[in-house]
């Protein structure tokens, strides 16, 4: 793959930069992320909220 970057301009980038940005699972794996934000932000709040309510 190599370094895209070699001149100090995006004069030379041309393509996908990431691995797996060519192919059709780009979908996927940002479905992926979302769960996963979802899901820590789901289980942040529950933790929080247990803990505001013990300290009441």
């Amino acid at each position: 793959m190599g370094f895209p970057f070699e001149n100090a301009s995006w004069d030379g980038v041309s393509g996908v930069i990431f691995v797996g940005g060519a192919g059709g699972h780009t979908l996927i794996y940002s479905l992926i992320a979302i769960g996963i934000c979802i899901a820590a932000l789901l289980f942040g709040n529950g933790i929080e909220s247990t803990k505001y309510k013990k300290h009441k």
